[in-house]
């Protein structure tokens, strides 16, 4: 990578980046880069749960709406106010000990980050969320969140259909433990391009930890994450599909460690790409691994597995090349 830097008489020479040596912030637009979310967005929204007012613009920390249900609200109206936002993307800051709401609608081209720190972990969100309709997503983006379920009644912390397209969670907290434990931290129904990277889901969900429930789920991403669950991990229904014999969208499922009860994957549509995980089980793992891996073998590369029974093995069996 190359920058202009300004040598002694004031002309711009090159910049070389220096593998090992040369950081990002000695580029000239060092910052702009390193904040490029902040940089590029229409309109950045400011949500501070403990001391922010609906009734304010929402603009600044010192007028900050006091929920996201608002705060997103007002980011989806931007985008679509003129043709600024038609190609752009907003962004809401947030920080509070907890909001506590259930969220029924999100924004459209929004990155919603939490910036503030609840307890032991992030911008913390208690409640249990099923956005749908026309002002359901179509690309927001979730980065640093920790999220709950109902404090009495636990039940699936996310619920996605159809309207949630391009959803995204990056680097957040699903915590199980309420009054009841959550039953699932995400479901989802027909919500394409669902992505899902570096998260840790933690306790005992009852039911799968996430689960694509039904209908297409091209394009989903479930990568690098810590998963754990007092049943499965993830879960595929046989009902879903992914489109990849036309478009090459896959289901990619990589780079996972899940703990769990039962089934680290289950993959009863056979379609998911199934790769590099590291699963264990608290169940035998039955013949070739599949009480703890279910899918098609023919998708799946470099997985170990543990379970009851036995330790430490590939998934799927490692085969060997003939004679072609």
């Amino acid at each position: 990578m190359v920058s202009q830097a300004i040598d002694a008489r004031g002309s711009k020479k090159p910049f070389i980046m220096r593998k090992g040596i040369s950081v990002l912030a000695d580029l000239a637009d060092g910052q702009q880069a390193a904040n490029i979310a902040l940089q590029g967005a229409k309109t950045v929204f400011y949500c501070e749960g403990n001391s922010g007012s609906d009734t304010s613009d929402g603009l600044s920390w010192d007028t900050a709406f006091k929920t996201l249900t608002v705060a997103l609200a007002a980011s989806n109206a931007d985008i679509a106010v003129n043709s600024q936002g038609w190609a752009s993307r907003n962004v809401i800051l947030c920080k509070a000990d907890a909001f506590t709401e259930d969220l029924v609608l999100l924004a459209q081209k929004t990155d919603v980050i939490g910036v503030g720190h609840h307890d032991r972990y992030q911008t913390g969100l208690i409640g249990n969320h099923v956005p749908t309709g026309a002002t359901a997503s179509y690309g927001t983006r979730f980065f640093n969140f920790h999220f709950m379920g109902d404090a009495t009644t636990g039940a699936d912390i996310w619920t996605l259909d159809i309207y949630n397209v391009g959803l995204e969670f990056h680097n957040c907290f699903f915590d199980s433990v309420s009054g009841t434990a959550a039953t699932a931290a995400i479901v989802a129904e027909d919500a394409e391009d669902l992505k899902i990277v570096g998260c840790e889901f933690m306790g005992a969900f009852s039911d799968a930890v996430i689960e694509l429930s039904a209908g297409n789920s091209r394009g989903t991403r479930i990568l690098s994450n810590y998963i754990e669950g007092a049943n499965d991990g993830i879960h595929i229904n046989s009902s879903v599909i992914d489109d990849s014999g036309g478009n090459q969208r896959g289901i990619l499922i990589q780079g996972n460690v899940i703990r769990c009860a039962t089934y680290a994957i289950l993959d009863s549509s056979n379609i998911a790409m199934i790769i590099d995980n590291r699963c264990m089980t608290a169940a035998d793992l039955g013949a070739y691994g599949a009480g703890c891996i279910t899918g098609n073998t023919q998708l799946g590369l470099n997985n170990w597995i543990s379970g009851d029974d036995t330790d430490n093995n590939a998934w799927p069996v490692i085969g060997t090349l003939g004679a072609s």
